[in-house]
């Protein structure tokens, strides 16, 4: 029998005979009195930029009005950069697009300090939750940008960045994607795992003090990435293989790896890699996808006239009306699968929204709290889901930032 077919039995199991909470009142309190951290949210190009202020209601799934109402103290805000060629001309555009995304960040910051802070510990993401604001820890999704060296590498960790996911759809110059692209012609396999640069900039990410994040990588790359890394690693934004089959997701054995380091396996809140599409549901959002050249609202808001916006909106409203995306019980369901393969400490919860992350019943950060409902409602305890929201992450942190200092 697979695990998919018995998960229930273990832990999930156990999970659901114990006692639960009776409201979606006591639920949102709980929520409420523990720290909730998304490990992986998206940062668009108009980010802080005219509508896409965050410190107002945007057409973003993430602002502060939003995580405000729903209860989300912090996130991952990564700056990814689609993976190109490997020239001094593609290195240095890649760099100027990574850059634009650090420098919004940053605005976010400047302009509202006292209502979000940057995190540059876990101690001082904590701090920040007890002084009634938000935080920022500032990853990175694709390490293609850094360029053919690591010189730049030092600065951007003074600067603030704690995670870098090694690559995403596409091999570059540190590590094989699991998803190889035919427009940069890729080989299945490139480096066979890591290359000798990707080797030193996990050393050097160590040294430093950066969260190594296998998220979208080859099987490869996630165990030679375990095997050089002297701190915990994760993957921050993944889902379930034995759930859903595609190359996106990661095996028993992957997310085995993970944890043998001290590691942890983020969840991701991704339809697509928590349920089976439908007949048609691929040739429909292509054709969305090649009508727009994306699906992210506030990029078609910044590239379009307000007339082509509403057009998008009433085409997207159809094709989910037509093709549901995944619910929130889906969602708990591969976290169920994660914690009864690794145990509660080795779990996390990430949405990747503004990058199409998002399920019904938590679509934007102002429905955060409903994961936290359905988690109690499976009966899983406060102490079981602090952990989940923030508690394990944050100690990876601490023991990246041990391994560093020492």
């Amino acid at each position: 029998m697979s695990r998919i077919a018995f998960f229930g039995l273990g832990l999930g199991t156990l999970l659901l005979a114990a006692p639960s909470f009776t409201s979606a009142q006591d639920a949102r309190a709980l929520h409420d009195r523990i720290i909730t951290f998304d490990a992986e949210i998206d940062v668009p190009f108009e980010f802080m930029e005219e509508a896409n202020d965050v410190g107002n209601e945007t057409g973003m799934q993430v602002d502060l009005p939003k995580m405000d109402r729903g209860g989300l103290d912090g996130a991952l805000f990564v700056n990814w950069v689609l993976q190109g060629g490997r020239t001094p001309s593609a290195y240095l555009a890649a760099r100027s697009d990574a850059e634009k995304k650090f420098t919004a960040i940053e605005k976010m910051i400047l302009t509202y300090p006292g209502r979000i802070g940057l995190a540059r510990t876990a101690d001082e993401a904590e701090k920040l939750v007890a002084e009634g604001k938000h935080f920022a820890v500032m990853g990175m999704v694709n390490a293609w940008p850094i360029g053919p060296n690591l010189d730049w590498l030092p600065e951007l960790y003074n600067r603030g960045l704690r995670n870098i996911t090694l690559n995403h759809a596409g091999h570059n110059q540190f590590a094989d994607s699991s998803r190889p692209r035919a427009q940069l012609n890729d080989n299945k396999q490139e480096h066979v795992g890591l290359s000798q640069l990707g080797r030193s900039l996990v050393g050097m990410m160590n040294d430093l003090g950066i969260i190594v994040d296998v998220s979208q990588v080859t099987a490869q790359t996630v165990f030679q990435a375990a095997e050089l890394s002297r701190a915990p690693i994760i993957a921050s934004h993944s889902g379930v293989k034995n759930i859903i089959k595609t190359s996106r997701n990661l095996t028993d054995t992957e997310m085995l790896a993970i944890k043998q380091t001290g590691g942890a396996v983020g969840i991701v809140a991704f339809s697509s890699y928590l349920r089976p599409s439908l007949p048609g549901q691929g040739a429909a959002f292509g054709a969305i996808l090649g009508e727009y050249g994306t699906t992210n609202l506030a990029e078609i808001t910044a590239a379009f006239s307000p007339e082509k916006v509403e057009q998008f909106k009433i085409a997207f409203a159809a094709y989910e009306k037509e093709f549901p995306p995944a619910t929130v019980a889906d969602y708990v369901d591969s976290i169920a699968y994660a914690v009864d393969l690794l145990g509660i400490n080795h779990v996390m919860i990430s949405s990747d929204i503004e990058h199409g992350g998002g399920v019904t019943g938590w679509m934007n950060a102002g429905e955060a709290s409903g994961v936290t409902e359905e988690l109690v409602s499976r009966g899983y305890t406060e102490d079981q889901i602090a952990k989940l929201w923030w508690g394990n992450f944050a100690r990876i942190w601490r023991a990246v930032e041990s391994t560093a200092a020492n």
